[in-house]
This record gives structure tokens, sequence and C-alpha cells, in this order.
């Protein structure tokens, strides 16, 4: 399989899963979101990925307006 057919293996197979939470239990999507969001930072965890500011960015993101 190639890394595109892996990848839509992938968000095929967990858009099935939600479908399938959503219709046979009495989770709402909020519910839903949050675990997604849960398990989106355990793998952002595991995987060690680290994220850096670019030098562009100012210090002060909102500003002195």
């Amino acid at each position: 399989m190639t890394y595109d057919e892996q990848t839509d293996a992938l968000a095929m197979e967990i858009g099935s899963t939600i479908t399938r939470y959503i219709k046979e239990f009495d989770l709402n999507i909020q519910t839903i979101v949050g675990i997604l969001e849960e398990k989106k930072f355990d793998l952002l965890d595991r995987g060690n990925i680290f994220f850096e500011m670019d030098d562009e960015c100012p210090d002060d993101p909102i500003g002195d307006d």
C-alpha cells in the first residue's frame, strides 16, 4: 500500500468508527471531539514533536493596538 493509500485507509477507518459510535451509543459530538483531541495530544507527545516560533513572528502576537 502506498503512503497515500495508507493515509486514506486510516481516515476512512476513523470516520467509520466515529459514525458507528454516533449511531450505536449516546455520546454527543462534543464528547467525541474531546476524545479525539485527547488522542491527538497523546500522539503528539509520543512523537516528540517540538514546535518552534518562526523568526518572523513577533514576540507579542496580540500587539499594542
